[in-house]
């Protein structure tokens, strides 16, 4: 079995178009998926100082307040638990075009106790996002962002990024792909200027 940490701001759209495709190829490979925190408010405005924009920094801090529920939800309930809540974040950030999802909503659509909520204002947890993030950019770089692959906990690299995402064969196909250039210690980087926004496809 290959292991994939996903690392993941549920405000990236980028992030929910990958992360759509990766759950594609796990249900049909064997593919563990961990879905792991990597807070663009910490990111963007703390670890690189960043100013200016108050409208992002204001919805980064409420994705920022969601990947501590996901991680309130991930110790009371294992992986699965993390993995309900971000799918349930996804489709009313990047499908029903909710600006603010209540948290509490949130855990109750997802299965999940609602008595949770009071994590999404509990700075505790980010001790956990900041070890998360820690972790990634030891492996893949301090120029990262998300999404961001990590393959059993030693090969990773920023994306894949796409739009559409690729279906059926072909998203196997990219997988393989992907693995490949994942195990080449001499591999660093991919990129061509994109001239389309992010095609999130059909809600699911």
């Amino acid at each position: 079995m290959t292991t994939v940490d996903f690392y993941f701001d549920p405000i990236c759209p980028w992030c929910w178009i990958t992360s759509r495709w990766l759950r594609d190829v796990a249900a049909r490979r064997d593919v563990d998926v961990r879905w792991r925190p990597f807070s663009l408010l910490v990111k963007n405005y703390e670890m690189e100082g960043g100013h200016g924009n108050e409208e992002h920094r204001h919805r980064y801090a409420a994705t920022h307040e969601l990947l501590r529920l996901i991680e309130a939800a991930r110790a009371d309930d294992g992986e699965a638990a993390a993995d309900a809540l971000y799918l349930e974040a996804g489709r009313r950030i990047h499908h029903d075009k909710e600006r603010w999802p209540d948290p509490a909503d949130l855990l109750t659509a997802a299965g999940l106790p609602a008595t949770l909520a009071s994590a999404a204002a509990d700075a505790a947890w980010d001790e956990s996002i900041r070890a998360s993030m820690q972790r990634a950019i030891e492996i893949a770089g301090y120029d990262v962002g998300v999404p961001l692959l990590v393959f059993d906990d030693e090969r990773g690299f920023f994306g894949p990024v796409f739009s559409p995402r690729p279906e059926g064969q072909a998203a196997l196909d990219v997988f393989d792909a992907i693995e490949v250039l994942a195990g080449q210690p001499g591999f660093w980087e991919l990129k061509r200027g994109r001239d389309v926004g992010p095609d999130v496809g059909e809600r699911p």
